[in-house]
């Protein structure tokens, strides 16, 4: 029991750490954005017209989980999937080595100019009752926070399934 109990204390120090580490990362981030020469701006009516997918799109990919409070998990989840709008679908290998699939909606709001906040809401499919009693018609009920660290293009999402931290990388367009 203490051994467990340890290997929790451990596993949240590191996240913390990390945690600590990315945010420091954004704040520094953040000073040298501030710092930069004007650039001149466009109106987000004449982006749109331009470039219709501009904010609105991500492709997901990669995907490692750590689990908080069980053992001899998979932790290599190999995720694709993408976002349009607030919408999105992924397929990935669960921690059962059972292919999943997800469909949600995500809203997802901007916290600092590096980092955004969200909600994922939906449902996932590819558990048994044996793996996750709470199920509708065979589907997992999916709520999950989430924050996305991101530069330029490139983003890195942390979020939180019931007890599993799924971390995610992100192409932006």
């Amino acid at each position: 029991m203490s051994q467990t109990i340890n290997n929790i204390i451990s596993k949240i120090t590191r996240w913390v750490f990390a945690a600590v580490m990315c945010v420091s990362t954004g704040a520094f981030a953040d000073e040298l954005t501030s710092e930069a020469v004007p650039t001149k701006t466009v109106s987000s009516e004449n982006a749109q017209d331009s470039d219709p997918l501009k904010g609105n799109f991500d492709l997901t990919y990669a995907g490692w989980t750590e689990h908080l409070t069980s053992t001899g998990r998979n932790q290599d989840n190999y995720i694709v999937g993408f976002r349009y709008k607030q919408f999105e679908a992924f397929t990935l290998i669960n921690s059962f080595d059972n292919r999943s699939y997800i469909v949600s909606y995500h809203p997802q709001y901007d916290w600092k100019s590096w980092a955004r906040v969200g909600l994922r809401l939906g449902g996932i499919s590819g558990y048994s009752k044996e793996d996750n009693s709470v199920q509708i018609g065979g589907i997992t009920p999916v709520f999950a926070p989430t924050i996305t660290l991101h530069y330029s293009h490139f983003g890195f999402e942390t979020a939180l399934y019931t007890d599993v931290l799924v971390f995610s990388l992100k192409v932006m367009i």
